[in-house]
């Protein structure tokens, strides 16, 4: 551990780098033992709205959005005992707008070793966080031009169903309009429409989940029964594992597996670990996919991991710590972008989970993305 230590002269010295960091670009402060910010740069003037005089002797929980005050109390304890911490957080401005940073901070100790204050600097990440968003909305909209033409098929089929009712029913009025109160017609009718409705229900289904699933990043979260989002990402991917000729099993329970998180967005990282997990078992004599759940733990916080596993060809070990790498692809030119496997890393990321991989040559791979518990809501028994 590498630690900094200065005496009183060292102080004194400075300040004079003060002027220097007054024109840097990024938020510089430095908060004493008590949490009380005794420097600070312009920088924090333009971006927090605040002046400089406010500022100075505020205390720094005060710019941190309400929501993580928590974390902020840990992660100064932490600082204190380290010297050292880095890691994302989300600053509160004077007009109450979320400005989400990045944060190096380190510990400033005497020679005795006992903390005198931090220097820390936060870079303001919000073009960064409106590229990722972009790559997310982008993956998704790639995700829905590869099942462009099952997507066509899913729709033709009960459009066909809808058509033909429809004929069907224009015969039995033609040719026996006079006759409507003999119950065999009027059954015919009944079976007809009841046809028109499921069909038709079945369309309506399919538009609703794509257009949802198209829509931007920006999305609240909420509690969310995991069994959900593994139900609808059979569902959109139903033509992908039927015509790779799959079996998909699901052995997720209704009501039992709770986390917080976009819905949308999880069901993005499940589409594509769907997807990946058919195009590797191609050619495969077993094609089976299982999604599955289990806990794990990882310190004290407690995880759900849900497991999509395949009877594909495997990933070479030497290719393991490169999947997740931005464009990054085993696939054939043209048949993959790279980004899927990025893009879902950093969705889970931001859900404070992770996505883990384990793999074997010829016998398949089984990708498990941990999501953190969270309790069911109060409307689920």
């Amino acid at each position: 551990m590498t630690r900094m230590r200065v005496d009183n002269k060292d102080i004194r010295d400075a300040q004079v780098f003060e002027i220097l960091l007054d024109s840097f670009p990024d938020i510089i402060h430095s908060v004493d033992e008590n949490g009380l910010i005794v420097f600070t740069n312009k920088k924090a003037e333009s971006l927090l709205g605040y002046t400089k005089a406010e500022l100075l002797g505020m205390n720094v929980r005060q710019i941190y959005a309400d929501e993580l005050l928590q974390n902020v109390n840990e992660g100064f304890s932490e600082l204190k005992k380290t010297g050292e911490y880095a890691i994302e957080s989300l600053l509160k401005a004077r007009d109450g707008s979320k400005i989400p940073v990045e944060i190096r901070s380190f510990s400033i100790y005497d020679d005795n070793c006992n903390f005198i204050r931090t220097f820390s600097i936060l870079r303001d990440i919000r073009p960064i966080k409106e590229l990722q968003n972009s790559l997310v909305h982008a993956g998704r909209l790639a995700a829905i031009g590869e099942m462009a033409a099952g997507v066509a098929h899913d729709i033709n089929n009960p459009l066909t169903v809808i058509l033909l009712a429809n004929q069907m029913m224009s015969r039995v009025l033609e040719r026996n309009g006079s006759a409507l109160h003999q119950q065999e017609h009027q059954q015919k009718l009944v079976s007809f429409v009841e046809d028109v409705k499921r069909a038709s229900h079945s369309i309506e289904k399919l538009v609703a989940h794509l257009r949802n699933f198209s829509r931007g990043a920006a999305e609240k979260r909420e509690v969310v029964d995991i069994f959900n989002i593994v139900s609808d990402s059979l569902f959109i991917t139903k033509n992908k594992i039927t015509g790779s000729q799959v079996t998909a099993e699901s052995l997720v329970q209704k009501g039992m597996c709770f986390s917080e998180g976009c819905p949308n967005q999880l069901e993005q990282v499940l589409v594509n670990l769907i997807a990946n997990a058919c195009d590797a078992m191609a050619g495969q004599a077993t094609r089976k996919l299982t999604v599955s759940m289990s806990e794990a733990k990882r310190g004290d916080v407690d995880y759900w991991q849900c497991n999509i596993s395949d009877t594909g060809t495997g990933i070479p070990p030497h290719l393991l710590n490169d999947i997740f790498e931005a464009f990054f692809t085993t696939k054939e030119k043209g048949k993959g972008t790279g980004l899927g496997l990025s893009i879902s890393r950093g969705i889970i990321k931001e859900h404070s989970g992770d996505i883990q991989v384990a793999s074997e040559l010829g016998k398949g791979t089984t990708f498990s993305v941990l999501l953190r518990k969270s309790t069911p809501p109060s409307s689920n028994p």
